[in-house]
């Protein structure tokens, strides 16, 4: 049979087009080219029932994959064929170039040495290279197998592609291997990566008796595709099947439906289970319980869990500093940092990732980088994420330049490296700088921005209230499908609220189908900002009747609509509310925001009262707020008050120095303001500079 008939018969037309390469670049076959060596000698006989006990004991004891692994080592009899399967296994620690050239020199290409090397490529994750050799044993006369397959399929698996799978599924139903319970198997698993949970439900079905591993690979699948009720209803059926299984991969897969479906107790029984069958002492069973409540429960149960775990790796270890990260808890991120080492766990680049976020969250650049010098000691300088890490870690920390520095050094730069150099210009009122380094990166056409740069670009804009980029940045947000994320439609809101077109930005929240607690906040201060007290207090109790609980910021974005619209008895009803029903606690900011209300409308004796209850924790806003109400209303007496405890304060800038001048200077005493300036002007190493888009 001709090989275009045969490859059309064989339905691989599809395949071209998932190959990174021609497929010119496979090996020819024999009759076309031939070699200029003399032919080798005829392969020898292969023993299948060597083989097939190889693969069945490995199946049984270990996994689907650890059984492919004994491929080529208990097939061949010729020493010749078996020497070159073995050499073939060990390239697999080499790169995907010296693996295929040693593929190409090899003297016998039968089925053995090309389904070894379609594995080993696919299990390094070259899995074009895997395609690419799969249909290249096809044009070199190599009929594939069901081992073939299976390599193929994990191949597909690893792409994500599904009508590749469907390919090699319509090969596997022609060449009647669709029984075989390695490549069903393999099928299955490359079908739930590849998105496709019913499909992979159908091949689990038709399985009559299907052993463990398949279990494992419909439960990891269902997980795979967040179907964790399913996933957790199949290991039901397993356990009334099979009876009690002590398997790590099924205990591993099953933490993971458990933690999906959010139930403690359901947590719980998987725990006790995995104790009662003595998995708890393997430390990938324990990672995984671990993980199953840090995922959703208090963190004080997953410190409990960490202290009781038998074993323990630096993956445990890391896995609880991340959770700690996630609830503010920086400190003691670098106190179990600590206690790792001490316990003689060598730290990976997860753990000092960690530890460098845990500073920029302190805000201590000293720490970071004394952690930096620990990173290009252990060899991490080089790791992408971990220069990411601390890009932002040195922008949180106001140290731009050694951020830009380490940015500009690096050279292969990720989507991630750009948007964390812009959000730490942003973030250090360089919204500019930002913006251009952004209009670099779409100049030289590096990358398509997500939804993470597009917040970031569009706070820019809420920086310098640049209106036009926003629209812009609005309108490609419709066209690359970026609109369809929460945070950029809140972003989006708030940046039109900011400059002044609330019904722009009222019009975005009507559209939002599913609104968040941030949706409600920003549409608020949106509301507040442009001076609509009143529709802010309208949209506040239509909040109290929707699903959203209200926050602290909920609250503060309330009072500041009513302070900028004279709705101070609002406003104060709304405060006791907050304290009395909610049993929110004000911080310094609520404060400052009654004081300020009060002194806008004239109240200036009960907003000194509330200012003089405030201690130093709270810090100086509610007396800067009084200062500026004293300004306002022309009150020497409030101002001058005010200004002494803003002054002595440590947290004021040159605009303080600036009002209190101003304000002598409105009553005629110019050689008081000219005073005031003089003495406070030296304790000021910097003035704030304004800025303006015109």
């Amino acid at each position: 049979m001709a090989l275009p008939e045969l490859l059309s018969r064989l339905r691989l037309a599809p395949l071209r087009h998932h190959l990174r390469r021609s497929l010119s670049t496979a090996a020819p076959p024999p009759d076309e080219h031939p070699p200029p060596h003399p032919p080798a000698p005829p392969q020898p006989p292969s023993n299948p029932k060597l083989f097939v006990a190889g693969l069945s004991w490995s199946a049984d004891e270990r996994s689907l994959m650890d059984a492919f692994s004994s491929f080529g080592t208990v097939t061949e009899d010729g020493a010749h064929g078996r020497c070159s399967t073995k050499r073939l296994q060990g390239a697999g620690r080499l790169g995907s170039t010296q693996a295929r050239e040693l593929f190409d020199r090899m003297p016998v290409r039968d089925v053995v040495t090309c389904s070894s090397a379609i594995y080993q490529n696919a299990r390094r994750g070259s899995f074009g290279e895997a395609v690419e050799l799969f249909v290249g044993m096809v044009r070199a006369g190599v009929c594939p197998n069901s081992f073939t397959l299976v390599g193929a399929s994990l191949a597909a698996a690893g792409l994500g592609d599904t009508v590749l799978t469907e390919c090699l599924h319509g090969w596997a139903v022609r060449c009647r291997l669709d029984s075989n319970p390695f490549v069903r198997t393999a099928l299955l698993d490359s079908y739930a990566k590849c998105g496709c949970p019913i499909k992979a439900q159908a091949l689990f079905s038709e399985m009559r008796d299907p052993g463990i591993v398949t279990w494992n690979a419909m439960i990891s699948g269902l997980v795979h595709n967040d179907l964790f009720e399913e996933a957790f209803l199949v290991f039901k059926g397993l356990l009334c099947t099979l009876g009690p299984i002590r398997n790590v991969v099924t205990m591993i897969s099953t933490a993971q439906a458990c933690a999906g479906c959010g139930d403690v107790g359901l947590c719980g029984a998987a725990h006790g289970y995995a104790v009662k069958m003595g998995l708890d002492l393997d430390v990938a069973v324990t990672n995984s319980i671990l993980d199953m409540y840090l995922s959703f429960a208090s963190l004080e149960i997953g410190r409990e869990i960490f202290r009781k775990i038998p074993v323990s790796n630096v993956v445990s270890w890391t896995m609880m500093m991340g959770s700690l990260l996630e609830k503010g808890h920086a400190g003691e991120v670098i106190s179990m940092f600590v206690k790792m080492r001490s316990n003689g766990i060598v730290p990976d680049m997860v753990a000092m990732v960690s530890l460098v976020q845990a500073s920029a969250l302190m805000g201590d650049g000293r720490r970071g980088k004394l952690v930096h010098n620990q990173i290009v000691i252990r060899g991490f300088n080089s790791e992408l994420p971990a220069v990411n890490s601390l890009i932002t870690m040195y922008s949180k920390c106001e140290d731009l330049s050694s951020a830009r520095k380490l940015f500009d050094g690096t050279r292969d730069k990720s989507l991630v490296s750009w948007t964390a150099m812009v959000a730490g210009c942003v973030e250090n009122g360089n919204a500019l700088e930002g913006l251009n380094l952004f209009a670099k990166m779409r100049r030289e056409g590096l990358f398509v921005i997500d939804s993470v740069t597009l917040v970031t670009l569009l706070l820019a804009c809420y920086v310098i209230a640049k209106l036009d980029l926003c629209v812009q940045l609005h309108g490609y947000s419709y066209k690359s499908g970026l609109y369809l994320y929460k945070p950029v439609r809140n972003t989006l809101m708030a940046v039109y609220g900011k400059c002044g077109d609330v019904t722009l930005a009222q019009k975005l929240f009507d559209e939002m189908i599913c609104r968040d607690t941030v949706s409600w906040n920003t549409m608020i201060l949106s509301y507040g900002v442009s001076g609509h007290g009143e529709e802010a207090i309208a949209l506040f109790n239509e909040m109290d009747k929707s699903s959203e609980a209200r926050d602290s910021i909920t609250y503060l974005n309330i009072l500041l609509a009513c302070s900028h619209s004279g709705l101070v008895d609002d406003g104060l009803t709304i405060f006791r509310k907050m304290m009395n029903e909610n049993g929110i606690n004000p911080c310094q900011e609520h404060i400052g925001c009654i004081v300020d209300m009060l002194a806008r409308a004239g109240r200036l004796e009960e907003a000194a009262g509330v200012a003089s209850l405030t201690d130093n924790k709270l810090g100086p806003n509610a007396w800067k707020a009084l200062m500026g109400g004293g300004h306002l209303h022309n009150d020497m007496a409030f101002t001058k008050a005010a200004a002494e405890k803003v002054l002595t304060a440590e947290s004021f800038d040159y605009g303080h120095v600036v009002l209190l001048s101003n304000t002598f200077t409105s009553l005629g005493k110019y050689s008081a303001a000219d005073s005031v300036r003089s003495c406070y002007a030296k304790r000021i190493a910097k003035k704030t500079l304004g800025l303006s888009s015109i």
